[in-house]
């Protein structure tokens, strides 16, 4: 490995180093975001239960002085109803926070046909102020409403306005509102969370249990961010785009900086992984003989060569490891041939005609001491691979026009002949 192979290496592990580098303070510091936002949030558990009694008037009917609930009722015997509302409310962790409540009776006269309100009128009957506490809360209010003076007075009103079709309801509900909650980013503000329903003014009644009692579990609160992280995804995002630009940097230096020797290590790589079973690989020289050399422009052709012939492909590299040269021996006297070369890749990169070789460059038994072809077999070759007649024993080639013929000069004209493999 020359210094500039040992120079661009360096350069590589150096680029690889920083885009690692650069990776592992972007994830640390997503780590920090993710860290700084995760699990900043309390829940919380909360539910409503709504209970009642119906309690009657003196009567020749009923011997018990109360009716149990989900029952129908006699409106006219009704004098109160008693109820019990419980609301809990835990938090985890446990947490600060301010809380009120109010039980409210509100009576609504609306009309029967489109349900527009006639009157309505509100009144709260049970009343917490703010106050403040840490942990579990647990409202637990008995209540007893007079159902029977409330109904005597939609009664009335009914009856001075003489209004008919319409609609009378006793609500009572049940508010709680929790607030100042803790480093908390949004409060429970104050919400109907049960209710009682009972008609007036009708001659019997049945009680309905709102569907405003709530049971909310697991339920999350976010906490106002203690640490301000915004700077770590910053910095996060910033050492991402840090590593892209350096890979794009890598990918370009490692194109530009290869060199033809690289590429044609790569290649003779690529095809010995996927046509090892194909090629029988030779060492030393392959014995030409007096074959012809028909060359063969792609490792494809070769390939459809080999499947035609069936015929293995013998693989040759030269001593200087810059050249390879498959061969697929047809016949005795016919040989093809794909050569692959460093030179021939500086060439493709350097825009310029790939230049052809000749049969000299391919190891084989008749080179002399000095790589040197004999005679007679240059004038075999010759003959071969030409129309010319037989060269006689001056090395004068005797053709249309006779004249004196450097053989080797001759020999390589004729063994530039390539050979195109026609699918």
């Amino acid at each position: 490995m020359n210094k500039k192979e040992i120079n661009r290496q360096l350069n590589i592990k150096n680029l690889i180093a920083i885009i690692t580098v650069s990776l592992l303070i972007a994830l640390f510091f997503l780590f920090i975001y993710i860290s700084n936002n995760k699990g900043q949030y309390i829940t919380y558990n909360e539910n409503s239960n709504v209970d009642y009694k119906v309690y009657l008037k003196q009567n020749d009917f009923y011997k018990k002085e109360y009716l149990d609930k989900d029952k129908s009722y006699v409106a006219s015997l009704i004098n109160t109803i008693s109820t019990n509302f419980k609301y809990n409310l835990s938090f985890s962790p446990k947490t600060k926070y301010k809380y009120s409540y109010r039980i409210a009776i509100e009576i609504d006269v609306e009309d029967e046909k489109d349900n527009s309100s006639i009157y309505h009128v509100s009144e709260d009957l049970v009343t917490k102020t703010l106050s403040e506490n840490v942990g579990d809360l647990e409202i637990n209010e008995d209540l007893s409403v007079n159902y029977s003076q409330y109904n005597n007075r939609i009664s009335k009103f009914k009856d001075i306005y003489d209004l008919n079709n319409i609609v009378s309801k006793l609500n009572i509900n049940l508010y709680v509102n929790i607030q100042d909650i803790e480093n908390a980013t949004k409060d429970l503000k104050e919400r109907k969370v049960s209710s009682l329903t009972i008609p007036l003014t009708e001659k019997t009644v049945s009680v309905d249990i709102g569907d405003e009692s709530i049971v909310n579990n697991n339920k999350q609160i976010d906490l106002v961010r203690t640490t301000d992280s915004v700077w770590a995804i910053s910095a996060s995002i910033l050492f991402f785009f840090v590593s892209i630009i350096y890979t794009m940097f890598l990918i370009l230096y490692s194109r530009k900086t290869r060199t033809a020797q690289m590429i044609y290590e790569k290649e003779i790589k690529s095809i010995m992984n996927n046509y090892d079973s194909y090629i029988q690989k030779i060492n030393g020289s392959y014995d030409i003989g007096t074959s012809q050399v028909l060359k063969i422009e792609t490792f494809n052709d070769m390939l459809e060569i080999r499947d035609t012939l069936r015929q293995p492909i013998l693989m040759l590299e030269n001593e200087q490891k810059n050249g390879t040269f498959f061969i697929i021996p047809a016949t005795n006297s016919i040989i093809y041939t794909y050569a692959l070369r460093v030179v021939d890749i500086k060439a493709k990169i350097d825009g310029k005609e790939i230049p052809t070789y000749d049969i000299t460059e391919i190891p084989h038994q008749d080179f002399k001491k000095k790589k040197k072809y004999t005679d007679e077999y240059i004038k075999d070759q010759i003959t071969m691979t030409t129309a010319m007649k037989k060269v006689d024993a001056d090395n004068v080639i005797k053709g249309n026009k006779d004249k004196d013929t450097n053989l080797y000069d001759q020999l390589e004209k004729t063994s530039s002949y390539k050979f195109k493999f026609k699918k």
